[in-house]
């Protein structure tokens, strides 16, 4: 699970909702770092927590996770097309590479520019 992720959910939802941190802290009956903790993705809430979250923020456990299932469907797609792309990497020649690695190169900084732009 993305601790930033499921985090940013539970801090947009309160927001939503116009509640503080220290409100919903004080409703699961923890402190309000400890939630700031959750929210800004330094832990992940035990499972009492997040139920008591959830029953705070009234809302389902399945609403604050669904993008996490999504995100871990993604992942495991993912992971099948790595090992594709590693398969075809292992099959160039070492002139290919470094081919390969300038385009890299080329493409990420071409990322980064287009980042720091917007």
């Amino acid at each position: 699970m993305e601790n930033r992720v499921l985090g940013q959910k539970i801090a947009g939802l309160r927001k939503s909702k116009k509640i503080t941190s220290e409100k919903l802290a004080y409703m699961c009956s923890v402190y309000p770092g400890h939630i700031r903790q959750i929210e800004s993705g330094v832990r992940l809430p035990s499972l009492k927590l997040f139920v008591d979250i959830c029953n705070a923020l009234q809302v389902s456990p399945e609403y604050l996770l669904s993008q996490e299932l999504e995100m871990f469907e993604q992942m495991e797609n993912g992971d099948k097309m790595h090992k594709n792309i590693i398969n075809k990497i292992k099959k160039l020649t070492p002139r290919e590479l470094t081919i390969l690695d300038s385009l890299l190169e080329s493409y990420f900084s071409s990322l980064k520019a287009i980042k720091e732009q917007s």
